[in-house]
């Protein structure tokens, strides 16, 4: 009877249209999953409609199990079970973001649509009727199950459609369950079809969601296949697995499938148009604002992007709300819980014969009342990323350039995210911390939760290629951006390794100068090593200052580079990679072609009176340029000269196998072979700090770690990270089985 139970529970409101949850985009809420699913188009757009119920789940059971934000005193009790994994009292149905029977609602009319819908049906042009509609479907369907398996561990699996009592009483004799490592193997022949038929016919062309193109085109709300089997292959997560997701996620980005070119766009190059604009993170300089992002970028973001498809937008898929309610669900749980208070407005116009309603929705910030705000752990691993930029005394035209660290800024992505801040006339700064991503500027956005965003397919693409034994390529996508760029591409037979050579230097009061060119802590012990202190206090004072100064000057003079230099080649790709190359490691197709564009320097040729003036100049750069995905945060690393970046291959491997696993590698150990494994663990955990850095608090954290954990079998990999929010969660994780919250009667 428990079966009995759990399965009416879960199937209930599906089969017999009186369903709680909305039926979107229909004018009769009571006619019948099975019978819409006779009205082909009727029924696609209620499926597509329903998916808004389960939308603020994806980022609140994503964001808030991860270790980049925590609690204030406002937070509500639902929030604060997710947050804390009481699972006790995260009762599924009585929880606002925990109802398993939402999910179920998808499946079931995905299930109903796949049974009707008459595949032999042509249009006057004997073009398949509805069949990129069927695509789509089977693609929401395994997204669907892929959320639930995510939330909820082993889940109760079936694809016809449950309509009658009898149906449901035959199923619930014999449950079929399946887990995260089922779900590629359940989808991949479905979904490997419908990608032939995405490949040769495109997405469903509705031009925009609603009624005006303020809020999305309908091609947002289509899940490109190809990303959608990476994901189920990578979250399986053997070396095979990964092989396989590299495979498939390469074929969205090169617009390909099995070779043959697909009418979707190509995901290309990650755009040059996705910018951050933010403050110096030191009150001294509160109005030196600094820009990333090349020349005449305009500040674009996927959260503002409405428009179709292309290679050279951010966004991919998204979840829109509605503006209006007669359109579908108006979704407020996020903004409400990030700090926002969202409102809608009715306007009505004309005279009484010819009136005409309309509504939008705007967003009021309110700081004091958010929920959720950025944890310690987040600005630990933001702040702890070096930011670089030349300096220069002239016009942007001069040959030399100095790369300097600035060690007040970090990851400067953390300033858009989590804060805004706002210069009075009187010359004051008001700043107030909330979570702007979502709703950037405090403008209300249709296109989120966003689901897919270039970014984060490079980034899964990463961690595909690392675990299938290529992480120095894997590497190259942070760094570089692979990508077709003349001298860009890996030299063949190389594995020269990036040399990072700072200069770091100390000025005492009587002008004497140290130096050192070895390590900022190398120069500190030099000059405290004859210092008598009376406090380790005192001493630990004085590291500190002596740090922030050496920081403040550390330089490294670089030349701006002859594009037919071989100092453009990334020559630290493996030897071992660079042969018998799979085709997921082609980047010569025209479709990651770099950017041409005037490349932006941050540069300071004059100062004013306060010391403040910060110069952006362009200077135009003969050829393609690309840059990796770390490069967000941290400046771009291709301005010039970029081996002296840093962020380098061999130091940035060598430093995680130290602070992560107690081992000590030299260049010569990071190319042995033998040290594969050590490596990629070195690599991928690179690639999850900067998914926390990129794609934090939309949705991704909880299942990233996840995902990681379970390739490693590894749950310590998952409970260290939740240890440092809140140690009492790094014992309690340590049990996989609280990764899952229960369904109804279990």
């Amino acid at each position: 009877m428990k079966k009995k139970s759990l399965i009416y529970g879960l199937v209930a409101c599906l089969g017999f249209g009186a369903v709680s949850c909305e039926d979107m985009l229909s004018p009769d809420s009571e006619r019948h999953s099975y019978t819409v699913a006779q009205d082909t188009m009727y029924s696609y757009w209620g499926i597509i409609r329903s998916m808004q119920n389960i939308a603020e789940r994806y980022v609140l059971l994503g964001e808030l199990r991860g270790e980049l934000v925590r609690g204030t005193s406002y937070l509500s009790d639902s929030i604060a079970n997710i947050l804390n994994y009481d699972m006790a009292n995260a009762v599924d149905g009585s929880n606002r973001y925990l109802k398993a029977a939402d999910y179920y609602h998808v499946i079931n009319s995905c299930n109903a649509y796949l049974a009707f819908y008459d595949s032999t049906r042509t249009t006057g042009t004997l073009n398949p009727y509805m069949k990129k509609e069927a695509a789509q479907v089977s693609a929401i369907r395994a997204w669907t199950y892929l959320q639930l398996v995510q939330v909820y561990g082993e889940v109760p699996f079936y694809t016809r459609p449950l309509l009658t009592s009898d149906a449901i009483n035959d199923f619930a004799k014999h449950p079929e369950k399946v887990t995260i490592d089922d779900l590629a193997g359940k989808f991949v022949d479905e979904l490997e079809a419908a990608a032939k038929v995405e490949a040769e016919f495109g997405f469903p062309q509705y031009d925009y969601y609603g009624y005006t193109s303020t809020v999305a085109h309908s091609s947002k709300l289509m899940i490109p296949i190809n990303i959608l089997l990476g994901d189920l292959f990578l979250a399986k997560g053997d070396k095979g697995s990964c092989a396989k997701a590299a495979q498939y996620y390469y074929n969205y980005l090169s617009g390909t499938n099995n070779g043959v070119r697909t009418l979707i766009p190509a995901g290309g190059v990650i755009p040059a148009g996705y910018s951050y604009m933010g403050l110096r993170a030191d009150g001294e300089v509160a109005t030196d604002y600094l820009t990333f992002g090349y020349s005449g970028s305009g500040g674009s973001t996927p959260w503002t992007e409405r428009g179709e498809q292309s290679r050279t937008l951010e966004s991919i898929t998204a979840i829109p709300s509605s503006t209006n309610k007669l359109w579908g669900t108006v979704l407020r749980g996020v903004n409400e819980i990030y700090g926002y208070d969202a409102r809608i407005n009715v306007y009505t116009s004309g005279n009484d014969s010819l009136s005409s309603t309309s509504s939008s929705v705007s967003l009021t910030a309110q700081y004091d009342k958010k929920q959720i705000i950025n944890s310690q752990a987040y600005t630990d691993l933001a702040m702890a990323q070096t930011f670089e930029e030349y300096i220069g005394s002239g016009s942007a035209s001069q040959s030399t350039w100095i790369l300097t660290i600035d060690p007040n800024v970090g990851d400067a992505r953390q300033y858009w995210i989590q804060e805004t801040y706002q210069l009075y006339s009187n010359g004051t700064v008001g700043q107030e911390k909330f979570i702007t991503k979502q709703n950037p500027g405090g403008a209300f956005t249709t296109t989120f939760p966003m689901i897919y965003r270039k970014s984060m397919v490079w980034l899964r693409f990463a961690e595909a290629l690392c675990n299938a034994g290529y992480p120095s390529h894997a590497f190259a996508i942070l760094k570089d951006g692979l990508c077709n760029a003349d001298g860009w591409l890996p030299g063949e037979g190389t594995q020269d390794y990036e040399v990072t050579e700072w200069l770091y230097s100390f000025t005492d009061e009587d002008g004497k100068v140290t130096e050192n060119t070895e390590s900022r802590d190398a120069l500190v012990n030099q000059l405290i090593a004859d210092v008598e202190f009376e406090s380790e206090k005192e001493k630990a004072d004085s590291i500190k200052k002596l740090t922030a100064l050496i920081d403040s000057t550390a330089t490294a003079f670089a030349q701006w580079p002859d594009p037919e230099n071989s100092e453009l080649v990334v020559n630290y790709i493996a030897l071992d990679e660079n042969t018998n190359k799979p085709s997921f490691l082609d980047f010569t197709s025209t479709q990651f072609q770099g950017n041409n564009s005037s490349q932006m320097l941050l540069c300071r040729p004059s100062l004013d009176a306060s010391g403040l003036s910060l110069v952006n100049e362009a200077l135009d750069y003969p050829g393609w340029l690309t840059n990796g995905i770390h490069s967000r945060g941290t400046g771009y690393l291709m301005k010039a000269d970029r081996h002296k970046s840093a962020f380098n291959y061999v130091g940035m491997v060598a430093q995680k196998a130290l602070e992560n696993y107690g081992q000590t590698l030299t260049k010569e150990d990071i190319y042995d072979p033998s040290n594969k494994d050590l490596v990629q663990k070195c690599v991928e955990d690179l690639i999850v700090d900067e998914e926390a850095l990129e794609l934090a608090f939309e949705g991704c954290r909880f299942f990233d770690l996840m995902r990681v954990a379970h390739r490693r079998n590894d749950p310590s990999y998952l409970a260290n990270k939740l240890a440092k929010r809140n140690p009492a969660l790094g014992s309690k994780l340590l049990d996989t089985k609280n990764w899952y919250f229960p369904l109804p009667n279990e």
